[in-house]
């Protein structure tokens, strides 16, 4: 059972961390090979099903997520890509978070050098 209005007032608890995404963040796992980690940030406080859209500042679309997860409260990262595998650019983002049945969140993060 789920409570749909209590996860639609949920929806408003969705972030980005680490917001504003610095270039060589300590959110980033260190590697033994390069010495830096991979890139990316994390979604969190999800809805078990949920479709993440990114955007840039024009309206281009940057990338989509799907999230599915057997509990609330869930997340996912991204790797700081693009649809077509190459890495974004400095600068703001949009994202809109829908979840069927429940509703929809938009938000935005930055990445800075």
């Amino acid at each position: 059972y789920v409570d749909t209005q209590l996860a639609e007032q949920e929806l408003d608890d969705i972030g980005v961390v680490p917001n504003p995404y610095v270039g060589g963040s300590g959110f980033e796992q260190r590697s033994q090979i390069s010495g830096r980690g991979e890139r990316r940030l994390q979604f969190i406080n999800l809805p078990q099903e949920a479709t993440i859209t990114i955007f840039n500042l024009r309206g281009e679309l940057v990338d989509e997520i799907e999230h599915f997860s057997a509990s609330d409260n869930g997340s996912v990262f991204w790797d700081l890509q693009t649809r077509g595998g190459q890495d974004i650019a400095y600068g703001v983002y949009i994202y809109h978070v829908k979840a069927p049945g429940i509703g929809e969140h938009v938000g935005k993060f930055a990445v800075v050098k």
